[in-house]
């Protein structure tokens, strides 16, 4: 984001939307680094885990259908896809519909991973939301997709 002139006040102060921006950014960081602290992913990146557990909900898919859902570019999932390829937890079968295309789906040593870091983590933000009242907990979902929608756009 980059400062503009009504972003900063005649004495130079930053404006409430840029601290209220750098706020959320922060926040985020630090609601990820805490629920990636939960479940151990082994050596895998958070984009490998990501990409495991979406192959393993929405079951097999082309690369470029899993960069979509992943909202990356195929070049940056090839070398995901790959990573977990070596790791053992995928499998590439011809596309059926065409020739030239493989389908990534995930074994069941991938599944496994992704179950035990699924449960453990998932478990972790449905403690914390039980904690929440139903008011919060709403305003929170309804929020948090609204503000996903908005980074697509």
């Amino acid at each position: 984001m980059t400062e503009t002139a009504t972003d900063v006040s005649v004495d130079g102060e930053v404006s409430q939307r840029l601290r209220d921006a750098g706020t959320v950014y922060l926040t985020l960081g630090r609601i990820s680094r805490q629920l990636r602290r939960h479940g151990d992913p082994g050596t895998l990146s958070p984009g490998s885990v990501s990409a495991l557990a979406t192959l393993t909900r929405d079951g097999p898919m082309r690369l470029v259908d899993l960069a979509a859902a992943e909202r990356v570019s195929p070049p940056t999932m090839s070398r995901v896809v790959a990573a977990l390829d070596r790791a053992g937890f995928v499998i590439r079968t011809p596309d059926p519909d065409d020739g030239r295309a493989q389908l990534l789906s995930v074994n069941d040593v991938g599944r496994a991973v992704t179950i035990g870091l699924s449960s453990e983590r998932i478990s972790r933000v449905a403690v914390v939301l039980d904690r929440l009242d139903d008011d919060d907990r709403e305003a929170l979902q309804r929020g948090l997709t609204a503000f996903e929608a908005a980074l697509d756009e």
